[in-house]
């Protein structure tokens, strides 16, 4: 009877497991479509009818519309006198330069880790995959300017460490973006050559001819 119970529980753990993600996303879709419709219904003339997702949709087509329109110069000078307002505004201000922090990190953070690199660390004899993150660093870092920060991560999670190497030690990995992630993720498991050629045209790259390292002293 133990033992059934057990199995019961362990098979209910994993159909929880399962559903738990797609139920969590579907949430948070719906969550914010309704704030979205609640918002903009306010301000529609018609919102006596009611369609649902009508609100997210005019959002989302406004938000397309400003940014064609924030190329045009006109639109510029409008947006760059709007920032030098909310700028000199004393309570907005603080909110307003929180949230533009805020944005441009995450716009710049889906351009980075873009270059999946391979760099001689903690020595010349042991090679790490990391990922270009900038090639530009403050003065008080890199006087010389010869520094890029490479971002190093973890296996089986997403924590890692950023490390500022000379140029001379970073090679490109030969490898894409998402090959680099699932071998640093996966901690190498399952990448055979095998399965590098299976992924595709798009990953067939020429890998890179790393010089072979001494043996380290035992």
């Amino acid at each position: 009877m133990k033992g059934l119970l057990r199995a019961a529980a362990k098979h209910f753990g994993i159909g929880l497991a399962t559903v738990l993600p797609f139920v969590f996303a579907v949430w948070v879709v719906v969550f914010v479509v309704n704030q979205v419709d609640g918002l903009v219904s306010w301000y529609v003339p018609w919102a006596y009818l009611h369609i649902p997702g009508l609100g997210f949709a005019i959002v989302i087509v406004a938000i397309f519309i400003l940014g064609l329109l924030s190329r045009i110069y006109v639109s510029r000078v409008l947006l760059s006198w709007a920032d030098t307002l909310f700028m000199h505004i004393p309570v907005i201000k603080s909110l307003y330069t929180t949230a533009k922090e805020l944005i441009e990190n995450l716009f710049r953070r889906r351009q980075a880790f873009q270059t999946p690199v391979l760099i001689e660390w903690p020595d010349e004899r042991a090679l790490v995959l990391g990922f270009i993150t900038s090639e530009e660093l403050p003065e008080s870092i890199d006087p010389t300017g010869d520094l890029v920060a490479v971002y190093l991560p973890n296996a089986f999670q997403f924590a890692g460490a950023t490390v500022m190497v000379p140029r001379s030690r970073v090679r490109e990995a030969g490898m894409t973006a998402e090959q680099a992630w699932k071998f640093a993720l996966s901690a190498g498991l399952g990448q055979s050559r095998a399965t590098k050629r299976e992924e595709g045209p798009e990953s067939t790259q020429t890998p890179t001819q790393l010089p072979k390292s001494p043996p380290m002293p035992m």
